[in-house]
């Protein structure tokens, strides 16, 4: 009979990220939110190759990810405590984004993926979901219809209440 090692012997669930010659580990997220950028990244790569988006859930994953503090709700999820490491250190916007960015890769596609985006500098070489990508990724949304359903999908953009600073994993 085979026997496998335990998983924690060999397998590193973290991602380390250099900035300013500091490393910052990633730890690695809860189903949920790994769930949700696998989700985010396939919404947004079928939505860029003019796909349509036919997913019940769409509307729920667009209103995620619509506004500036939503995305860096969502880098909070995704990064944990780097967030706060990141903002303590006094990490510039840019950078803390381009960490997100490569987090949320690393999430829904793995280290080989993340890396190229790092490597991308922030330059959008790599097939990282950008703003202008998910919002079209929401505006297909509002359009494409719902399985089982004769009518379109509509969705509201009154704006929600939020926490100051939501913890991760949780759903708003």
């Amino acid at each position: 009979m085979t026997e496998f090692r335990d998983l924690d012997e060999f397998f590193d669930d973290s991602l380390r990220l250099p900035v300013g010659g500091k490393v910052y580990v990633i730890p690695a997220p809860d189903a949920e939110v790994g769930l949700l950028c696998q989700r985010l990244m396939h919404a947004s790569l079928q939505a860029e190759q003019g796909e349509t988006v036919d997913d019940p859930k769409l509307n729920e994953l667009a209103e995620v990810v619509l506004n500036d503090d939503e995305e860096r709700d969502l880098y909070q999820r995704i990064l944990g405590p780097v967030w706060d490491e990141l903002h303590a250190d006094k990490v510039k916007w840019p950078r803390i984004q381009h960490v997100g960015a490569t987090a949320l890769v690393w999430v829904a596609a793995g280290k080989e993926a993340a890396a190229k985006i790092w490597a991308s500098g922030g330059t959008g070489e790599a097939p990282a979901p950008n703003r202008a990508t998910r919002r079209a990724t929401a505006a297909a949304a509002t359009s494409t219809r719902s399985r089982g359903s004769g009518t379109t999908t509509t969705r509201t953009t009154a704006s929600r209440s939020r926490k100051a600073a939501p913890s991760r994993g949780k759903t708003s």
